[in-house]
């Protein structure tokens, strides 16, 4: 997998969750625009808003595919202690409520799970990832997130607002392919919750392009 892919993953998985857990743990008391029927099924990644300028090698966003569906509680923790080595009771008796499932398509698929927060519409706490090429690769979170749907023209796009060191905010689109001007409203909009954030980039080559374009 390219350098570049492994990367923006750890920024999405890894140290957007790196932060000191504070009143983000019910998403700042934002209410997003949120309800699991208008987001499920298949969405692009097409941009992501940085909090800190990133660095060369950390400049280019990939393109690819995720699914969001709705998991079953009683699946999800057969699941957790098939994949987990020796899960405590308190990782499994936190998969409760509603459960969201994430299903990003890279070279291996990779899920991640998170459960809603009651009374604050949109937001999720992360239970549990998976590596689905690998059951040793399960791991279990306490990152915050928090889904919105922004609605513009005829077009929705979906945010999913991130609590970190890297990444504010990742854009998803149902088509594949956006330009700047249609990022500008989004990035207002998140300036005004969030105050000041860096350019909005647009992902550029797909998952697929860069496994092909290796050497």
């Amino acid at each position: 997998m390219s350098g570049k892919i492994v990367y923006f993953l750890f920024a999405v998985f890894g140290l957007t969750y790196t932060a000191n857990l504070g009143k983000e743990k019910r998403c700042d008391g934002f209410r997003a625009n949120f309800s699991m029927n208008t987001i499920m099924g298949t969405w692009y990644v097409v941009a992501i808003i940085p909090k800190n300028v990133l660095s060369e090698y950390e400049e280019e966003v990939v393109c690819y595919k995720v699914d969001f569906s709705e998991t079953d509680v009683a699946g999800l923790k057969w699941l957790a202690n098939r994949t987990l080595n020796h899960p405590h009771k308190e990782v499994l008796d936190r998969i409760n409520g509603t459960i969201v499932r994430q299903r990003y398509h890279i070279d291996p698929p990779y899920d991640v799970w998170s459960k809603s927060v009651e009374g604050v519409s949109g937001c999720f706490q992360e239970v549990f990832s998976l590596d689905m090429n690998s059951t040793n690769r399960s791991k279990e979170f306490d990152a915050m997130m928090q889904i919105h749907l922004f609605e513009k023209s005829n077009e929705p796009f979906l945010l999913q607002m991130l609590w970190g060191k890297v990444i504010s905010v990742v854009v998803y689109s149902r088509r594949e392919n956006v330009d700047t001007t249609q990022l500008k409203d989004i990035s207002d909009v998140v300036t005004d919750l969030r105050g000041p954030q860096q350019k909005p980039r647009i992902c550029g080559r797909s998952v697929k392009d860069l496994m092909q374009s290796k050497p």
